[in-house]
């Protein structure tokens, strides 16, 4: 009689545990299988506990009682494990380093490492294909301005089939070469005889002049290759001993846009040429820059 006393109120607890945990429980499948387990628990403890009368209830029904009862206590948590310190969750805390498109479904997380992943790939592909773009846009811009800084001239004094003189004058004449080989820029003046510098820079420059006395006189070479104005390196050649003379100077140097290089002939010198070229008056630009 102690024994049956003591299961009915067993069964008396275990039943309002299983109400009170069905009553707060808000995410049973009530049409799953854990529902049914409920029910059946309950229906078994209910009809017990309307009539609790000694023997009816066998230690066997008992057992079957408890253990659906238990199974519903298990199986009805959803996503819990049981610990020593009560149920926990099972979900595994999201990784902080996953991008929103993989905390979206767990499930599918080894897809989505693989597309941020690839969508990794793809950002470095696009950076490397900027930075490339950067730098092609960086050449054709260096190549534009070397395309436009280009810079050359090449003249000679005349184009005449027999030779003919430039001076000799009583003052000091700058010397206008009027045979262009090239003018690359057009920075050289036909008329002037002046080369204006278009762009800062290196410039390699050279001057070479040819005299020659028509009587058979001696005769000597004098000009002056000039910067601004100023001399820079002298052509001049006095040997005396023959009726020609010449004189060639090749200078590089910094200069200035703006700046102006001339071949300044001194007064009683004269220069004489014909289509052999023997004056000449070239330069270019070796590279730009701004400063010595």
């Amino acid at each position: 009689m102690k024994k049956s006393i003591l299961a009915h109120e067993v069964l008396k607890a275990i039943g309002r545990d299983v109400k009170d945990k069905e009553e707060q429980r808000q995410t049973v499948n009530k049409g799953g299988a854990t529902q049914q387990i409920y029910n059946l628990c309950s229906c078994l403890i209910g009809e017990h506990l309307s009539s609790p009368s000694e023997g009816s209830l066998s230690l066997a029904n008992m057992k079957a009682i408890v253990l659906l009862c238990l199974l519903h206590a298990v199986f009805g948590q959803e996503q819990t494990q049981f610990s020593w310190h009560g149920p926990v969750l099972t979900t595994p805390p999201a990784d902080p380093n996953l991008n929103i498109m993989c905390s979206n479904d767990q499930a599918e997380c080894g897809c989505c490492l693989m597309q941020k992943q690839m969508a990794r790939m793809e950002e470095l592909f696009n950076m490397t294909v900027k930075e490339m773009s950067q730098q092609l846009m960086h050449s054709k811009m260096t190549l534009n301005n070397i395309e436009n800084n280009r810079t050359a001239f090449s003249v000679a004094l005349n184009n005449e089939r027999s030779l003919t003189c430039f001076g000799p004058f009583s003052d000091d004449r700058g010397v206008p070469f009027k045979h262009v080989f090239l003018n690359l820029g057009n920075s050289y003046n036909v008329q002037t005889g002046i080369f204006t510098v278009p762009y800062s820079g290196v410039y390699n420059l050279a001057a070479t002049v040819y005299s020659r006395s028509l009587v058979d006189l001696p005769q000597a070479t004098c000009a002056l290759l000039q910067f601004n104005g100023v001399a820079v390196a002298p052509l001049i050649e006095k040997n005396g001993l023959d009726s020609e003379d010449s004189n060639t100077v090749v200078v590089v140097k910094h200069l200035k846009a703006g700046d102006q290089v001339s071949v300044n002939l001194q007064k009683g010198c004269n220069i004489c040429d014909d289509t052999t070229h023997y004056n000449t008056f070239t330069g270019f630009m070796l590279y730009a820059a701004e400063k010595e």
